[in-house]
């Protein structure tokens, strides 16, 4: 699937909720907490690995992973941490 296909079917996405819902304020701020918790997930991960390059350790940043450190904050980084070590 191409990069339009997706970004079109994320937009229709976002407007069926917004048409679903009695207000246009309470999936946007929904949607906005969501971006915001995964930019924080995110810088998170990027901190971890950058102090991980020291003993070779890497976990990839991707949405899912950005999201649950996002949500969970030290918690889900150190659930990440702990997976990653006892898989490899």
């Amino acid at each position: 699937m191409t990069t339009g296909w997706v970004i079109a079917l994320i937009v229709v996405g976002i407007l069926l909720v917004i048409a679903a819902s009695k207000s246009v304020t309470g999936p946007i701020r929904w949607i906005g907490l969501g971006i915001m918790q995964v930019v924080i997930g995110a810088l998170l991960l990027f901190f971890t690995n950058l102090v991980g390059e020291l003993a070779n350790f890497h976990i990839p940043i991707n949405p899912v992973t950005a999201l649950l450190v996002g949500l969970l904050r030290l918690p889900g980084l150190a659930a990440l941490i702990v997976i990653k070590l006892w898989v490899m």
